[in-house]
């Protein structure tokens, strides 16, 4: 909504300082005459801002046009953000009470030092998932070979969640300037979702070069990104799954592209999602 009254007041205050300035003749009546106006439309703006759109304002004035521009966008963006907000705390409430409020005080008196160890291990490990995605990326790009990166990563998470990566490599090299690290911490983020979404299914994870551009796809074997997932994949705190904080495609996302790449979501014709991350090779 800041941009739509940013595009509104430039306009206006173009076409009414050029025009009253014109029939002044001169250069300071023209000054005056868009000070004069741009002081009234941010002081309307405030006061919207404050919930306070004024009724009085006179029909045919620029007033008129940015308080009816107001009216009609104002208050559903202002809604939408309000929901985005409940739905972030709810997200972040849910996970607490199950990871960390419940491992800490769903124990009996019975409980004995390896199941309390056990416990506290669990809750200790949900708030550094939290910490991890407030955490920001260290370290700098550098040329690296993606082929290897991308079978270290797909050894950890058969080993941590269970599940088959078949890799395909289409190069033995495929090189691009990355954070090593991070690239992999964020690749680990993709398979884990695709691995959760897509049936507990073999996970496909392929690396190739194409017309200069390195690119490592995942791709699942689940029913695809529905219409609402795939345009709100990347909104932090959206989840399909009750337990699922919907961080980790927009922690991807962030890394991803603070490194100069981009992520791609599709749905593929003959079944699955497919995420495609790409850099320059």
């Amino acid at each position: 909504m800041e941009v739509v009254i940013g595009i509104l007041v430039g306009v206006v205050l173009g076409a009414v300082g050029l025009s009253m300035g014109a029939s002044r003749g001169r250069k300071a009546g023209a000054e005056e005459a868009k000070r004069e106006i741009e002081s009234s439309l941010r002081a309307l703006v405030e006061a919207v801002r404050r919930g306070k759109i004024p009724a009085d304002v006179s029909s045919g004035t620029p007033e008129a046009a940015l308080t009816r521009a107001l009216r009609e966008g104002w208050a559903p963006r202002e809604a939408e953000r309000e929901a985005a907000l409940r739905e972030a705390v709810g997200r972040v409430s849910a996970f607490l009470d199950k990871s960390v409020r419940e491992p800490l005080t769903g124990f009996g008196d019975a409980a004995d030092a390896e199941e309390l160890r056990e416990r506290i291990g669990r809750a200790l490990g949900a708030m550094e998932d939290l910490e991890f995605f407030m955490r920001e990326a260290e370290g700098a790009t550098q040329g690296t070979d993606l082929v290897p990166l991308a079978q270290k990563v797909s050894k950890e998470f058969v080993s941590d969640q269970g599940l088959g990566v078949r890799l395909l490599l289409t190069d033995p090299t495929v090189r691009a300037s990355v954070n090593p690290a991070a690239l992999m911490d964020a690749l680990y983020l993709v398979l884990h979702n695709a691995g959760r979404f897509g049936r507990n299914q073999t996970v496909d994870l392929t690396v190739a070069k194409e017309d200069g551009t390195a690119k490592i796809t995942v791709r699942d074997h689940g029913s695809g990104f529905s219409e609402e997932a795939f345009s709100r994949a990347f909104d932090p705190f959206y989840s399909t799954s009750d337990d699922g904080l919907g961080l980790g495609l927009p922690h991807a996302r962030k890394v991803i592209e603070g490194m100069g790449g981009k992520i791609e979501l599709r749905n593929v014709p003959d079944g699955g999602a497919e995420v495609e991350i790409s850099f320059p090779a």
